[in-house]
């Protein structure tokens, strides 16, 4: 084994766990000394220091290196999504969580660090246990960060993303040693290679549909969505950026990997006329139940953290769209619109969590006249929003029409309709997705407030929201910026 070339591998890794232990060292120093936490600005910009250096570490990784059987894979999605999780990872830090929520930054943050970790570990590999055991140590850490404030709305999140999360890793392992059981090996190249002795027996493909469960689960997909309103609403808006934003993108990247290169023999088909059992299909419905169910339970919601919680759930219905036509231009869509999408909804809770301080609650009410109290907020806040409705020109427009358009054009073969009934529904779900983005933009430009003093914000948190709106109208007028690497990336990876 090239024990150097493993090191430069795991260096991203590396240098996320040596900046935590650094600053958990700080942190108890500086609460020895002082009788007091560490100041929150110091934990901040260490954190950021380290996730920095873990993107500069990211270039003297080797390309194309497999180590230990897969275990660790350096590959070019890999490399790309990397820096993605690392980018989402930093914006995250940048936003400041309340000082009554946070009483040990130092802890927090450490444990940010880890389970940024977990996620670039998450990425990049092909073995399965390995896989398993990278997602656990991202997941435990988000289950700390979700009750890290210790408030009754905090504990219950914790608790039932634990319970639910627990549920997914069971059904995710045992659905591994189903598979195990066929293949005798838990890689991907030796699964597909195994696929094409024969299709899968009746045991294995019970595995495999208890793997996208656990995955599902991850994604928010309904009905395994139940965890997500109540952490949306309960845990720091620092855990949730970090849960819906990296995380689901680091969901979408595994759920790729799994399905398109290793199990892409078991596709079966969605497309309408030439419907064949396969994971296609299971995608096609989770998409349409996931659409449905998501928009119209947003629509009667009062709190926009829960309204985001089941956007989310909507969104990962339009995702699942694109990943059941099992094309691989149509796969590099659904990543860029994973991306698209995260920024958009961490902008989207960024700009809850300063309204949140400053007026107490995160109800509809509490953005009334944020026009005149913030103008850059309230125009922050429309490119957010509409981008997650798919309002030109914005990313999020440009996401779903490169999406939707690479699933029709893979599915319509044959002479059959395709994926057409999936993404008519997508069109129709986005359209109803509008009025619940409406709801919230008409309290924050047309509602008076009761009163017009002017919000103020710290710096790292005026970063946190420039940075995603700025991004999101920039892949909007020029989405070939991050579509074209991650494709070239998708497809370098499957030859």
């Amino acid at each position: 084994m090239n024990y150097s070339a493993l090191f430069l591998q795991l260096l991203p890794e590396a240098v996320l766990v040596i900046t935590a232990l650094v600053l958990l060292g700080v942190a108890v120093a500086t609460e020895a000394k002082t009788r007091r936490p560490i100041a929150m600005e110091l934990a901040i910009a260490i954190s950021s220091v380290g996730i920095v250096g873990a993107c500069a570490a990211l270039n003297f990784c080797p390309t194309h290196v497999q180590s230990a059987s897969s275990l660790l894979v350096t590959d070019p999605l890999a490399r790309v999504f990397k820096a993605v999780v690392l980018g989402l990872g930093l914006l995250a830090v940048l936003l400041p969580p309340a000082r009554r929520e946070i009483t040990q930054p130092g802890e927090f943050h450490a444990l940010v660090l880890f389970a940024l970790t977990g996620l670039l570990l998450t990425v990049g590999t092909d073995h399965l246990l390995f896989l398993f055991v990278a997602l656990e140590l991202a997941s435990l850490s988000l289950y700390l960060l979700a009750g890290f404030s210790r408030s009754p709305k905090a504990a219950e999140a914790a608790l039932k993303y634990f319970l639910f999360g627990g549920v997914s890793a069971a059904f995710f392992l045992f659905g591994l040693s189903l598979i195990y059981g066929f293949c005798h090996a838990l890689t991907l190249p030796a699964i597909a290679a195994a696929l094409t002795a024969g299709p899968l027996p009746p045991y294995a493909v019970v595995g495999l549909l208890m793997v996208i469960v656990g995955l599902a689960f991850k994604l928010a997909a309904a009905p395994f969505h139940y965890w997500a309103p109540d952490v949306y609403q309960g845990a720091p808006a620092t855990s949730v950026a970090l849960i819906a934003a990296a995380s689901k993108a680091v969901g979408a990247v595994v759920l790729v990997r799994l399905l398109l290169m290793g199990f892409g023999a078991a596709a079966g088909s969605a497309s309408w006329g030439l419907m064949q059992p396969g994971w296609s299909l299971w995608l096609g419905v989770l998409a349409a139940v996931s659409m449905v169910f998501g928009n119209v339970l947003a629509l009667a919601q009062t709190s926009v953290r829960r309204l985001l919680a089941y956007s989310a759930v909507a969104n990962t219905g339009y995702l699942l769209v694109a990943l059941s036509s099992n094309g691989a231009v149509a796969a590099g869509a659904a990543l860029f619109y994973v991306v698209v999408y995260g920024l958009a909804t961490f902008g989207a809770l960024a700009l809850t969590a300063a309204v949140e301080r400053e007026r107490g609650d995160d109800s509809l009410g509490a953005f009334a006249g944020l026009v005149h109290r913030s103008p850059l907020q309230a125009v922050a806040l429309m490119i957010f929003l509409t981008s997650l409705a798919g309002v030109p020109p914005l990313a999020g427009f440009a996401g779903k029409f490169v999406m939707f358009g690479a699933a029709m054009a893979k599915s319509t073969t044959h002479g059959t309709p395709g994926l057409t009934w999936l993404v008519g529904l997508a069109a129709i779900m986005s359209a109803i997705s509008l009025y619940y983005y409406l709801m919230v933009l008409k309290q924050a430009f047309v509602r008076e407030a009761a009163e017009v003093a002017p919000v103020e914000l710290s710096t790292s948190h005026r970063l946190a929201l420039l940075i995603p709106a700025v991004l999101l109208v920039a892949l909007g007028l020029f989405p070939a910026l991050l579509l074209s690497p991650l494709t070239r990336a998708l497809l370098a990876t499957m030859e």
